[in-house]
């Protein structure tokens, strides 16, 4: 005797129903109402008769078929399981969307849950089974899978005919409103459409093509592959896309990347910096005496050009220092440290630059801020710096605003520090790139205070995000306390 599984109870979802019609391998699911109108089908009823949900909810179960598949007084030859009426399979003949006729086993069941009462249709090409074979159980087990993006097609209209949650997800719609659409509604804007089309129609199949796939606010990184199921004899029976999510791979791979650019360019720095500095300090000593000695003659011009050249020899001697922070730092000293008292030695020097630009600074954190173990000097140079920077974007004035707070999660506890700004905020063409070096928003920026930043953090075991917001760019440092 066959036991059906256990049923959904309550509101009864397409979801629902390819969960519960996955334990019967090729059985398609109907829920009627108390008049016999269909209220929800699975995504196996609409790849088998091609309907779509819009051509067949709401629609009577009697314009599908000649047979009586629906009567609410249940009679006839009864099985009884638990509180569930089901009678046994009879043939049935139902009409598909082409005109079509599917000749099948159809098993009503009536289920009483609390005032909720459901009426669903079981149907079957045959007396369903237990399990399906390996390859079939393979083929589902896929379907389902979160991490495989899957799309089923027909041949030769490429109509989609089953679709994994993954891919659903991508494409921003439900798996009912997908199903037995054209592949086109989802795909022609996007420039990959043509190399799909192109294995489609018999060309070279595609094979772990890179692609960025952006739907609103989120942005994955796939790798895609583009086939056909051939038959024995050679005919085309349909063909499939898969998308593997490989986004923290490619994290992982830009960040590897930065790492060793930035190595590279720490190296350079670290040799050079010596033959740098030499001659930097042997042109100061005779600017200073040049300058003395114009001073003393009253040579009013030509003072205020050493004082130019001064600040410029500076400026370089300041940029040589950033190229050595940049190298892997020698042995950093780290102590336990009071976050809160760090927050207040840099706060008069915070104002004082907020002062100059127009902007209000609001300090928010609770009274009692865990202890971090860091280098207090590195981590004030971190916090000045994405302090200055966020002053200097507000160049109409705005307010900047230092939060912290203590965040738990799977990977320990963190102080997090957000230093949000009301600036015009990152461009989203340079999030990903704004650690870089050489990379900057700044006019007369060098594109490397945000690298020393990061590089400093990664040391302490911590870890920097640079956000844009409605209000403006938000960066975001976490901590391990």
């Amino acid at each position: 005797m066959y036991k059906a599984p256990s049923l959904p109870t309550g509101s009864i979802s397409m979801d629902m129903l390819d969960d519960y019609s996955s334990h019967l391998p090729g059985t398609m699911v109907l829920v009627l109402d108390d008049q016999g109108m269909i209220t929800e089908c699975n995504s196996l009823f609409l790849s088998e008769t091609g309907y779509t949900s819009s051509t067949i909810l709401n629609r009577s179960i009697s314009s599908l078929s000649d047979s009586q598949l629906f009567n609410t007084e249940t009679g006839g030859d009864v099985l009884s399981i638990g509180n569930r009426n089901i009678i046994k399979p009879a043939p049935t003949r139902l009409k598909k969307a082409n005109g079509e006729v599917l000749i099948l086993h159809v098993m009503p069941l009536r289920m009483e849950n609390g005032h909720d009462l459901h009426h669903l249709l079981l149907l079957f090409s045959q007396e369903p089974v237990k399990e399906g074979n390996l390859i079939q159980r393979f083929g589902e087990t896929m379907l389902r899978d979160d991490h495989i993006g899957v799309i089923l097609l027909h041949p030769s209209e490429s109509i989609i005919l089953d679709i994994s949650p993954l891919a659903c997800r991508l494409l921003g719609a439900s798996k009912s409103a997908i199903v037995n659409e054209p592949l086109h509604h989802f795909f022609a804007s996007s420039k990959e459409y043509k190399f799909i089309q192109s294995a489609l129609a018999g060309g070279p199949a595609v094979r772990n093509y890179p692609m960025t796939w952006i739907q609103g606010s989120e942005q994955t990184e796939l790798l895609m592959d583009v086939g056909l199921f051939h038959s024995s004899g050679g005919v085309v029976e349909g063909a499939y896309i898969l998308f593997k999510d490989v986004t923290n791979l490619r994290s992982l791979e830009v960040q590897v990347q930065r790492s060793d650019r930035l190595a590279m360019i720490g190296q350079i720095a670290a040799g050079a910096a010596h033959e740098i500095r030499n001659p930097l300090t042997a042109i100061r000593g005779f600017m200073q005496m040049f300058q003395k000695t114009m001073t003393a003659r009253g040579m009013t011009k030509e003072v205020e050009y050493t004082e130019i050249m001064l600040t410029e020899l500076d400026r370089i001697n300041s940029l040589v220092g950033e190229f050595l922070m940049l190298s892997k730092p020698r042995h950093v000293t780290q102590d336990l440290i009071q976050i809160d008292a760090v927050f207040r030695e840099i706060m008069p020097m915070v104002a004082s630059e907020a002062l100059l630009h127009s902007v209000s600074v609001s300090w928010e954190w609770g009274a009692e801020l865990p202890v971090v173990k860091a280098d207090p000097e590195m981590l004030k140079q971190v916090l000045l710096n994405i302090c200055k920077n966020g002053i200097e974007a507000m160049s109409i004035g705005g307010t900047l605003t230092v939060h912290a707070q203590v965040e738990n999660n799977s990977e320990g506890r963190w102080l997090m520090i957000e230093i949000q700004d009301t600036g015009p905020g990152i461009p989203l063409s340079m999030l990903d790139k704004i650690f870089d070096p050489f990379v900057t928003t700044k006019a007369n920026g060098t594109g490397l205070g945000l690298s020393v930043c990061q590089r400093i953090l990664h040391d302490f075991g911590g870890s920097i995000r640079a956000d844009t917001t409605e209000e403006g760019a938000l960066f975001t440092i976490m901590l391990p306390c």
